[in-house]
């Protein structure tokens, strides 16, 4: 009898231990709240980036002087835009109606993006004209009620409006941005455009609505909301990336023939880096994470950098008649992830192709991210 109760007490202490390990193990995978540490500064471009930019264009430093002097070149087309706010926020899907889903999310990415590289100009230059063209440009934002979120009307909306974001948390030292319109901003973002992300979906879908949770969770500083798009970000690392480094969601799209499937390679990695970026500015590196099964987001860089170079070694595009390779040369996410893990086929990449403007939440990217060579 005293043996059976030191073995039933044995195997209850080492049950509890094990219990203890793992809880302990699900405490240190999660980010401790004080590891956030929200950046009054910036959501993806703090006072930090925006000194060391300023520094390179007066030393006239590739790529970043270049890249800047393209973006002054537009200052006039930029101030003259009007923004352009629907009464009613409606996507079709791509694949059934693609001129009209064009044509309807063009007007927030001609707002968001356009209102991005003005608050930009403005912290660059001092230039409160631009700050205010900002602002005329998002502040009719704030008044758009109705919003659906059918077909491709959330993913547009979780891809474009970002950059809204990003605008509206640089211009915070112009007077152009009062304080009712922070918090009009603020309690528009939470109650109406958090809803729309799509940060549930399993596909790149949810690497793009993440980037919108990841981009409101900074602004507000909600830590609880913060934290939510860390661990979601930790699981499309393991969830979405195969054990050599391509993705396998996305790479076989188009009947399972690959035509796009380098393309929709990019546009998974681009939000997922948009979103490491954020929490990096916040106090969060997720650069070096590796998952369970030690999947990282180096090594579908890695991987996807000399398919881009040489499409022709793409091995999951079957060619025929008529078929062929689309948006291979969507690269731009390669200014971040370049700089930190220098790759021969990104390098020679970003050399083709900038200065490089992204259609989707952070355009100009050569221009904030580039690393001189």
């Amino acid at each position: 009898m005293k043996n059976a109760m030191s073995l039933l007490l044995t195997a209850l202490v080492g049950w509890a231990c094990l219990v203890g390990a793992n809880q302990t193990a699900e405490a240190e995978a999660e980010p401790n709240a004080s590891e956030i540490r929200f950046n009054d500064s910036g959501v993806f471009i703090d006072d930090e980036r925006i000194e060391r930019l300023q520094q390179r264009i007066e030393e006239e430093e590739a790529p970043t002087a270049a890249a800047f002097e393209e973006l002054l070149e537009r200052e006039a087309e930029l101030i003259a835009h009007e923004p352009d706010v629907p009464e009613v926020w409606y996507v079709p899907p791509f694949y059934e109606d693609s001129e009209g889903h064009r044509e309807s999310k063009e007007v927030l990415k001609l707002d968001g993006n356009n209102a991005y590289r003005l608050a930009l100009l403005y912290r660059l230059t001092g230039e409160d004209a631009y700050a205010e063209a900002a602002v005329a440009l998002i502040e009719p934002w704030t008044e758009l009620e109705e919003l659906e979120t059918h077909d491709d009307s959330s993913l547009s909306f979780s891809y474009h409006f970002p950059s809204m974001i990003f605008a509206a948390d640089l211009l915070r030292p112009s007077e152009a941005w009062t304080s009712t319109l922070e918090e009009e901003f603020r309690d528009w973002i939470r109650e109406r455009a958090l809803p729309m992300n799509t940060m549930d979906r399993q596909n790149n879908w949810g690497n793009w609505g993440l980037v919108l949770v990841m981009a409101i969770a900074a602004f507000t500083e909600d830590e609880e909301l913060f934290v939510e798009g860390v661990e979601r970000w930790k699981h499309f690392i393991e969830a979405q990336i195969a054990e050599d480094g391509h993705l396998p969601h996305e790479v076989t799209r188009n009947q399972g023939i690959g035509e796009r499937g380098i393309w929709y390679t990019h546009f998974t990695l681009m939000p997922q880096t948009i979103a490491a970026e954020i929490a990096y500015v916040n106090g969060v590196d997720l650069y070096d994470y590796e998952s369970p099964s030690g999947r990282t987001l180096e090594q579908a860089f890695r991987r996807v950098a000399p398919w881009a170079l040489d499409p022709d070694t793409f091995p999951y595009f079957q060619p025929g008649e008529g078929r062929e390779q689309l948006g291979t040369t969507y690269v731009g996410y390669f200014e971040i992830l370049n700089a930190r893990w220098r790759d021969d086929a990104a390098t020679e990449m970003l050399e083709r192709q900038r200065p490089i403007d992204p259609n989707h939440s952070a355009p100009v990217i050569t221009l904030t991210h580039g690393t001189p060579e």
